[in-house]
């Protein structure tokens, strides 16, 4: 498939880091900020990557140029490659990374947010980060119920503990200010003459350092959704971490399918967003759908001359609608079978159709 001029030099350098402590992960991330310049940082719980144009000598094990980049990048943002399959927390990152990057980066960023967005809209998962506490428990063959406490005010930690509301447990929410969500608080000072408790999930930030299992309430379970790892010494019981949930989906069937089936969409939505990148006014398919505007906005301007106090918005919204319903699947088969001659002449056709003096024909073959 053709592309537009900045693809080929888009990159990515990747690094898999669901395993790393905070002091590696942090020492880690200055080394690639250090190493690409300019480049836009993505952090997630499985990796950091570094997206830009120029050429560099890192060591990342994972290297990928062009479409592979552009292609990983989608996945990312449509949380291909997040512990909860499809997760649309994931987006906001990207976006961040991304934002105030400007020419080949921002294009980039735009087409890969796009198509996530068009995946999210068809693909069928509705899981959110809260449900890691449903993996967790799956993973450690533990029965819901008991007393939860929640380690971490932040989003995640928020999730979590709605999600263990749901599912029976008594929740503690521990953190430095009470977020006031309708869960009972305790700051995190206190959290350690709690007494023993069924679970402790940590949902705390890269900021928050090492947390020594020792100086936490004794749980039968531990779950440390930390990126980096938090905990630290001897769990009193079970520890799962973010590392162990990805490993028990891959013994998963079901799970690696789905994965599979979400990867599929997103190469999809890519193509069908790099057409519409690709199909400027010398391209025969955007010739044809700019030659189709033409014919849509003449239609437009003879309805208001015969009904000249008609809704010009809505008439438009109208006319727009009526467009892509009668033309959206002949443009995908085109761009499928890449029948470039029959799209330029249905762009002829419709050009000599759009006359100062004929204006009114359109009108007629658009009804």
């Amino acid at each position: 498939m053709e592309g537009p001029s900045w693809l080929p030099g888009f990159r990515v350098c990747a690094w898999r880091v669901v395993s790393l402590d905070a002091v590696t992960m942090a020492a880690l991330e200055g080394d690639v900020r250090t190493a690409h310049p300019g480049a836009a940082i993505v952090t997630s719980c499985q990796r950091l990557e570094a997206y830009g144009v120029e050429p560099c000598e890192c060591g990342a094990p994972v290297r990928l140029e062009g479409r592979a980049a552009l292609e990983r990048l989608a996945g990312v943002a449509a949380g291909l490659d997040s512990v909860v399959i499809g997760e649309a927390q994931i987006a906001g990152q990207v976006r961040a990374a991304f934002r105030g990057t400007r020419g080949p980066l921002r294009a980039a960023a735009d087409v890969a947010l796009a198509a996530a967005r068009d995946v999210r809209r068809t693909f069928p998962q509705r899981s959110h980060a809260g449900h890691l506490l449903d993996r967790a428990l799956t993973t450690a063959r533990v029965q819901p119920g008991g007393r939860l406490v929640v380690l971490g005010t932040g989003a995640m930690g928020r999730l979590i503990a709605a999600r263990g509301r749901e599912l029976g447990f008594e929740v503690l929410l521990a953190g430095r200010r009470d977020p006031a969500i309708g869960v009972p608080f305790v700051p995190l000072a206190d959290v350690s003459g709690l007494g023993p408790v069924d679970i402790v999930a940590g949902c705390l930030g890269s900021g928050a350092g090492e947390v020594r299992l020792e100086a936490l309430p004794p749980a039968g379970l531990a779950v440390d959704l930390g990126t980096p790892r938090n905990f630290t010494g001897e769990p009193a019981g079970v520890l799962i971490t973010l590392a162990d949930l990805l490993a028990d989906e891959s013994r998963r069937p079901h799970a690696v399918a789905l994965r599979s089936r979400l990867a599929q969409a997103v190469r999809a939505a890519l193509d069908r967003r790099l057409a519409r990148v690709t199909e400027d006014s010398h391209h025969p398919i955007g010739r044809f759908r700019l030659a189709l505007e033409r014919a849509r906005q003449a239609a437009l301007a003879a309805a208001l001359a015969v009904q000249p106090t008609a809704d010009r918005d809505a008439l438009d919204r109208a006319l727009h609608a009526a467009v892509n319903r009668q033309f959206h699947d002949l443009t995908e088969q085109l761009r499928r079978e890449r029948a470039y001659d029959r799209a330029l002449r249905l762009a002829a056709a419709l050009e000599s159709w759009v006359t100062p003096a004929d204006a009114e024909r359109p009108a007629a073959a658009l009804r």
